[in-house]
């Protein structure tokens, strides 16, 4: 029998905005360092891999909640995560707008809290990140970097600016910062996207991004989460 203690703790991030920010590429790029310039998905993405933190590994599970929905508040994926990355394109103003709109929508509405956290009354204890990208297109700029610190700051999130494709530090020390703010991360969950897609982890298909160390697989819905929030992990 599989000793659950000797396992990774697991953090679970949604990374939402919309249709051609650079989500896939950032996360690709997170992932594996390289880069997958555009791609765009009709459906949920979710990736799995083992990465440090602090000097820790742990369990990243990252959902790559697709562009084609921004009509529609992912209520189901932030349910299920334990943070979430925000991602815009400074080059866009409709795509900060809507990430706004997404920050906006989570001060209003409690999330129940998050599975690693326990109960919560308060959404913004949930760690946010709001990220603008593509800074090496920045003479096509829409949205000025004071715009968006005074949107992160009024919601409790952090704030950065990067480009994947220069594949600038910024990216890496948005990411890490986040998944560290995951205060206590659960080392098991009663609910997992990854047991319910079953033998499809760890297969991923010639038209994913995929990466040599770790799983993405397509997923077409996000089982909203019936369980009650779980008490902090023992340590």
């Amino acid at each position: 029998m599989r000793d659950e203690r000797a396992s990774p703790p697991r953090v679970r991030v949604a990374v939402i905005g919309s249709s051609r920010v650079g989500k896939s590429a950032l996360i690709v790029r997170y992932l594996t360092r390289r880069y997958i310039g555009e791609y765009h998905s009709n459906t949920d993405l979710l990736y799995r891999q083992t990465v440090p933190i602090n000097g820790m590994p742990i369990e990243l599970e990252v959902i790559d909640v697709s562009g084609s929905n921004a009509d529609k508040f992912p209520a189901e994926q932030i349910q299920w995560a334990d943070a979430c990355l925000l991602v815009y394109s400074v080059t866009d103003r409709s795509s900060f707008e809507y990430a706004t709109e997404v920050l906006n929508t989570l001060k209003r509405t409690p999330t129940n809290g998050s599975p690693a956290h326990g109960p919560s009354t308060s959404p913004s204890t949930m760690p946010l990140a709001l990220l603008g990208n593509k800074t090496d297109l920045d003479h096509l700029r829409q949205v000025p970097t004071k715009e968006g610190q005074a949107v992160s700051a009024a919601h409790g999130a952090s704030f950065s600016e990067a480009s994947v494709a220069d594949n600038s530090g910024d990216l890496y020390r948005c990411v890490d910062r986040l998944l560290a703010e995951v205060r206590t991360p659960q080392r098991t969950r009663k609910f997992s996207v990854t047991k319910m897609l079953g033998s499809l982890i760890g297969g991923a298909t010639n038209n994913s991004p995929a990466n040599r160390s770790g799983s993405v697989v397509a997923c077409p819905r996000v089982p909203a989460p019936s369980r009650p929030p779980l008490a902090a992990a023992a340590p």
